[in-house]
């Protein structure tokens, strides 16, 4: 016998019906199928036979992964049992004519066009790229009107009706352009083009005024540095395999922050914490970045990024990547630069002079100090202690003391290189390493130079004896 599920129960499953449905409207669709193999088919008018490379991203280098062969059409299909990594892709030919597109969830697809006009002649069954060269035409349409604008705005007196009609059209056409990229999202929701080209915009940059009416720049930079991530998502690890990502990182750091360690830190800090909880793969390549850029940075007391690296990311917890031998090495290296960082007190050093006497650092009670570490067989030295030879005859008398130490043991060589160029500062040698100048005040290649104020404070360091005169002049003051 049957048995009768009831009104309440018609009611409880009509709604549970309902709220499934409605469970799955929610759902992200895909914006293309997905495919487990790589198939794409380019054709290329106007270019010879031969070998086509297949070119990724990775942050800022280019890397090769893949080659086909081209017919005498131009046509070269690219093959791979595997999937490509999601991200920007060029196909290089012979010829040097590169066609760049975007690959993503679906890789089975055809991009055929010719080299003489590559984005209106483009005919693509992938939806991705079908928008990709769409919004191609539309920015070239753009550029060509915004020309006019930015020259004339060259020529114009600023302030004068010609000028602020300009900043209009200026206005309206950025206006235009936000528009129209802010729309790609609500058209081709859950697309990488909407996401790549989103990501990649700048904040516009706004006109804040001084009380007196004139443009407060220091203001504007602020403004523009706060906003300048705000459309990015560090979760997105497709954004390292285009310009995105390393365009964002090197514009924030080099354009948006005085080009000063300290200043620097606090910029590297702030995408940190945000690179620190995102995607492994933005933040291993940040990292490895950082490093290299800022272990031998020729931004002067760049270091102390390094060594705030090695510090919080380049740690055995974090650094994925890497073996505990390459972390351990590391911070050996930090630990070495550590004691020397632009802004620390200079440790004292107590080595021998020509006669055999001790004489310490911070015996000298000069308000200038420099300490200069060299060799006399490096060239560089060579052609640099003449400099600050000169510097310091010129500098002595008003207050510049130097302390010079020969990093190496030969006496003789020593003595000679004294007497050859009349070196007449302070002149040392510690051929035992008795004061662990190596440990104090850390150099890669000779000459090393230190600049140490009255309190013995490292204010300047990395310069050579031609930059030093104004420093000098400042310190007196």
């Amino acid at each position: 016998m049957e048995k009768s599920i009831g009104n309440l129960g018609i009611i409880a499953l009509v709604l549970f019906c309902m709220y499934s449905y409605a469970q799955q409207a929610k759902e992200k669709v895909p914006f293309e199928p997905f495919t487990d193999k790589a198939e794409i088919e380019v054709v290329m008018k106007g270019s010879p036979a031969g070998i086509v490379r297949l070119y990724g991203i990775l942050g800022n280098q280019n890397v090769l992964k893949d080659s086909a062969m081209a017919d005498a059409d131009g046509k070269a299909v690219f093959k791979n049992n595997k999937r490509y990594e999601a991200g920007l892709y060029y196909a290089v030919y012979g010829d040097n004519t590169v066609l760049g597109f975007l690959m993503d969830r679906n890789q089975q697809f055809y991009l055929h066009t010719s080299k003489y006009d590559l984005i209106h002649d483009m005919k693509t069954n992938s939806a991705e790229n079908e928008i990709y060269f769409s919004n191609q035409v539309y920015e070239a349409d753009l550029a060509g009107r915004f020309m006019p604008v930015t020259n004339g705005l060259k020529e114009a007196v600023p302030g004068s009706p010609e000028y602020l009609s300009l900043k209009d059209r200026e206005r309206a056409l950025l206006a235009e352009k936000k528009k129209v990229v802010s729309e790609y999202n609500e058209k081709y929701p859950g697309s990488f083009f909407a996401s790549f080209k989103l990501m990649g915009q700048n904040p516009i940059l706004k006109e804040p005024k001084k009380p007196n009416g004139e443009l407060d720049t220091n203001a504007q930079r602020i403004s523009y540095r706060n906003e300048f991530w705000d459309n990015f998502d560090f979760n997105d690890e497709r954004m390292v395999r285009t310009p995105v990502f390393f365009n964002k990182l090197n514009s924030y750091l080099n354009n948006l922050y005085p080009q000063q360690a300290d200043s620097l830190l606090s910029g590297v800090k702030f995408i940190m914490e945000k690179i620190d909880k995102g995607n492994k793969e933005l933040f291993n390549f940040t990292v490895n970045y950082l490093l290299i850029t800022y272990k031998q940075s020729t931004v002067m007391g760049g270091e102390k990024i390094f060594v705030y690296m090695v510090d919080n990311y380049f740690i055995l917890k974090k650094a994925y990547w890497t073996d505990s031998v390459n972390v351990i090495r590391a911070k050996m290296q930090v630990d070495l630069m550590r004691a020397s960082l632009l802004g620390m007190t200079g440790q004292d050093l107590r080595c021998k002079n020509e006669q055999g006497e001790y004489v310490n650092l911070y015996s000298i009670k000069k308000p200038i100090r420099v300490v200069f570490l060299y060799n006399p067989d490096c060239e560089h030295c060579q052609k640099e202690t003449p400099k600050l030879k000169a510097l310091y005859d010129k500098w002595k008398s008003k207050g510049l003391e130097v302390y010079a130490l020969n990093v190496e043991k030969d006496y003789t060589k020593w003595h000679d290189y004294i007497k050859k160029l009349d070196l007449n500062w302070i002149n040392v040698i510690d051929p035992n390493y008795e004061s662990l100048y190596y440990k104090k005040y850390h150099i890669v290649n000779t000459p090393g130079l230190y600049v140490l104020d009255s309190n013995n404070k490292i204010v300047y360091k990395q310069l050579m004896p031609d930059q030093l005169e104004p420093i000098f002049e400042s310190l007196l003051k």
